[in-house]
């Protein structure tokens, strides 16, 4: 049913709305490829775990679907916090998110069967990197508004001009 609901009223709405934004010339990048640019880390991510799921030798779903889940839902996290941040700052987003590089290796060594048997340890280290490197883009986003608007995160004094 959502799927169903993506497709009938999500998609055409969308393309809709491109389209009159691309005929009022308000659109903020002029080619399609800039358009669709962010979409490209959003379907990578997916199309990579969906893959693992159906060639995992040790059934991953099954086995740990928090975790599994858990990475999933972090990585996506850390993709839409960058292009919004992208979006707000007006600059251009990046085509891959590097979080997609290590997911990419774990998933081939998977898929090769040299470490069938180790695929819960990597679903775990790759689901604690990818969750710090997470908390540390978070961090530094938060780190440099404050400085930026000379605030303390989190309190309601200014800091002192010293």
């Amino acid at each position: 049913m959502i799927i169903g609901c993506a497709l009938t009223v999500t998609l055409p709405m969308s393309l809709h709305n491109y389209y009159n934004a691309y005929s009022s010339r308000t659109l903020k990048h002029d080619s399609l490829y800039e358009a669709m640019l962010p979409f490209l880390s959003p379907v990578l991510l997916f199309v990579l775990c969906t893959l693992w799921i159906f060639q995992s030798p040790s059934d991953i779903l099954e086995a740990h679907p928090r975790l599994f889940y858990f990475m999933v839902g972090t990585a996506f996290a850390n993709i839409s916090c960058r292009l919004i941040v992208c979006q707000m700052s007006s600059t251009r987003c990046q085509p891959l998110n590097w979080m997609l590089l290590p997911l990419a290796l774990v998933i081939l060594m998977v898929m090769s069967g040299l470490v069938p048997q180790y695929e819960t340890l990597l679903l775990c280290l790759l689901t604690v990197v990818i969750t710090l490197a997470h908390i540390h883009y978070g961090v530094s986003v938060v780190n440099q508004l404050s400085k930026h608007f000379n605030i303390r995160p989190f309190s309601l004094q200014k800091p002192s001009s010293d």
